[in-house]
C-alpha cells in the first residue's frame, strides 16, 4: 500500500476506534479516496462511472483548464458540462471516462443531524506537492438549511479550509452528503472555525440533470414570483401581497418546496432552491382561514448576478450593422464571428441600425442565447448562436 494511503488508513482507524479492523479501514479509506479529484486549486468528486465530477462554481470560475488529478497522481483532461453560479455547483466530465470509481449521492433521509462525517480536500494546496489529499472528521450539525445563496445546505464541523472547496462530505457508508463550499468565520479570514457549509446532496441531485444538459453553459434557479411580498408576525411568515399568484393576503406560509418556512429569509431561500425550467412550479403549503391548502406556484427565473457579455462591438455603416471588434476569449470569438461581418438579425429582429441591436439585446441575461444571422465579406449568409456569460 502506498505510504500516503497507509497514513490515511491509520488516521481513519483512530477516527473509528475498534469498531472496524485495519483491513476494513484500508478498504473504506481507499474507496473514498478513489472518487476524490484535485480540481484547479480546489477539489472535486466523481459521481458517475463515466466520469462526471461535481465541484463548486467558485473553484472553476475564470479557469479554462478543467483537468482533474486523482489521488493516485494520474491526471485526466475534462470539460465543462454546466455550471450554477448562484448555487455554487459545477459539473465536469472526464474525457473518455468509463468504469471509474465514484460516490453515490445520499438520499434525504441520510442527512441526519449528529451523524459522523468525513471531509476530503486539498487545504492550502498541501496535496499539490505529492497528490495526498487531506481527510478530516466531524459530525453533521444541521440538515437542509438556508444560508444565503446556499438554499439547500448542510453544516458540518469537520475542519475545512481554502482548497477543500468542491470536495466531498461523506457519511460512514461512503455516501456523498454534500459538496463543501463555504467557511463561516467571525474573523473574516477564510480559515477553519468549526463551521463549514456544504451544498446538500438533495440539491445536487435536483440540479444534476440540468447541469448534464447545459452544453457548457449556465443553469438557473427559481425565485420568489414577481411582486409577491412577505411579512413576519408572531405566527410565522405571511403574504402581504400575492402578486399574480394563487396566494392570498394573510396566507401563512407553512412549507415551500417541501421544507418549513420558518422565517422570511428561509422562505425567500426556499423559493430560490429549485432548478428553473420554463414550466417550473413551486409547491407551497399555506394556512388560510384555519385550513391547510396545497398550491402550485409558477416559478420566476432568478437572474445570475453580473454583466451579460458577448464580446462584440458594432458600428453602423450604409444602413448595415457591422462588427468592428471582437474580444479575445469571448463568446463572439468562440462563435467564429469575424470583424467586418454584417449582422442581419439578432434573436429574430432585423438589424438596420444600432438601435435595433440595442432592442434585441437589452433584456438578455447571463446564460441567454443570442441567435444571429450574419453575412460574411464574401456575401454568404450563415446562422449561429452564442451564449452570454459573465464578464
Amino acid at each position: 500500500m502506498p505510504r500516503a494511503l497507509l497514513l490515511l488508513a491509520l488516521a481513519a482507524g483512530a477516527l473509528f476506534g475498534d469498531e472496524l479492523q485495519v483491513p476494513d479501514m484500508r478498504a473504506f479509506t481507499a474507496r473514498l479516496l478513489a472518487s476524490y479529484v484535485f480540481v484547479g486549486t480546489g477539489s472535486g468528486v466523481v459521481v458517475s462511472a463515466d466520469g462526471m465530477v461535481l465541484t463548486n462554481h467558485h473553484v472553476i470560475d475564470s479557469v479554462f483548464d478543467y483537468s482533474v488529478r486523482f489521488a493516485s497522481g494520474i491526471q485526466r483532461p475534462a470539460h465543462l458540462l454546466g455550471t450554477d453560479p448562484v448555487g455554487d455547483i459545477t459539473l465536469l466530465l472526464i474525457d473518455d471516462g468509463h468504469d471509474l470509481p465514484h460516490a453515490d449521492l445520499a438520499p434525504a433521509d441520510c442527512l441526519v443531524v449528529g451523524s459522523d462525517v468525513i471531509a476530503i480536500g486539498n487545504p492550502f494546496g498541501l496535496g499539490d506537492l505529492d497528490d495526498v489529499p487531506t481527510l478530516t472528521q466531524g459530525v453533521l450539525g444541521t440538515s437542509r438549511i438556508v444560508r444565503g445563496d446556499y438554499t439547500d445546505a448542510v453544516q458540518g464541523d469537520a475542519p475545512v479550509n481554502p482548497g477543500n472547496s468542491g470536495g466531498p462530505l461523506f457519511d460512514l457508508h461512503g455516501r456523498l452528503l454534500g459538496i463543501n463550499g463555504q467557511i463561516r468565520s467571525m474573523s473574516g479570514f477564510r480559515i477553519n472555525s468549526g463551521i463549514g457549509l456544504a451544498v446538500a446532496s438533495t440539491q445536487l441531485a435536483a440540479f444534476l440533470p440540468l447541469l448534464r444538459q447545459a452544453d457548457g453553459g449556465y443553469v438557473h434557479h427559481t425565485c420568489l414570483p414577481k411582486a409577491v411580498e412577505l411579512v413576519a408576525d408572531e405566527d410565522g411568515v405571511r403574504v402581504a401581497h400575492p402578486g399574480e399568484t394563487e396566494l392570498h393576503v394573510n396566507d401563512r406560509l407553512v412549507r415551500i418546496a417541501g421544507r418549513p418556512a420558518v422565517s422570511i429569509a428561509t422562505a425567500i431561500g426556499l423559493f430560490s432552491s429549485l432548478p428553473y425550467r420554463p414550466d417550473a412550479t413551486i409547491p407551497v403549503t399555506v394556512q388560510r382561514a384555519g385550513e391547510l391548502l396545497e398550491l402550485s406556484i409558477p416559478a420566476a427565473r432568478q437572474t445570475i448576478p453580473g454583466h451579460p457579455y458577448h464580446g462584440l462591438s458594432i458600428d453602423e455603416t450604409d444602413g448595415h450593422v457591422v462588427i468592428d471588434g471582437i474580444d479575445p476569449l469571448s463568446p463572439a470569438m468562440d462563435a467564429k464571428l469575424q470583424v467586418g461581418d454584417i449582422l442581419l438579425s439578432a434573436n429574430g429582429r432585423t438589424l438596420a441600425h444600432k438601435i435595433d441591436w440595442l432592442k434585441a439585446t437589452v433584456k438578455l441575461e447571463i446564460g441567454d442565447r443570442l441567435d444571429l444571422v450574419v453575412q460574411g465579406k464574401d456575401g454568404t449568409e450563415r446562422m449561429l448562436s452564442l451564449r452570454l456569460r459573465r464578464q
